[in-house]
């Protein structure tokens, strides 16, 4: 893959072992890796819950593969978090096609 697409710098952030205030083994959010990736928005969404317009907009989120990405965690650039809903493999093992969504950031 080339590197020109990858143009956005990008935290990977999930879960991690840590502990909370009494000392006590737990998982807390927290940084996984930082990398770069492309971020292409093509498409959008405005609907009306609880007497409120909310907006969710939809990612398509190309990076190099790693095995550790899974649905669940979020992707964060320039203060925007994505949430990864799939992670998509190519066949050759060299992308990840991360089909994301627009969150507040944990």
């Amino acid at each position: 893959m080339r590197a020109g697409p990858l143009c956005h710098p990008c935290v990977l952030r999930g879960y991690v072992e840590g502990k909370d205030a009494l000392g006590q083994p737990s998982k807390v959010w927290g940084d996984l890796g930082h990398l770069w990736a492309e971020i292409n928005i093509p498409s959008g969404r405005m609907y009306e819950a609880a007497s409120q317009m909310q907006v969710q907009v939809s990612a398509e989120i190309n990076i190099r593969y790693r095995k550790d990405v899974v649905a669940g965690q979020h992707l964060v650039h320039d203060g925007i978090s994505y949430e990864i809903i799939a992670p998509l493999a190519t066949n050759q093992r060299d992308m990840l096609k991360l089909m994301c969504k627009t969150v507040k950031p944990k």
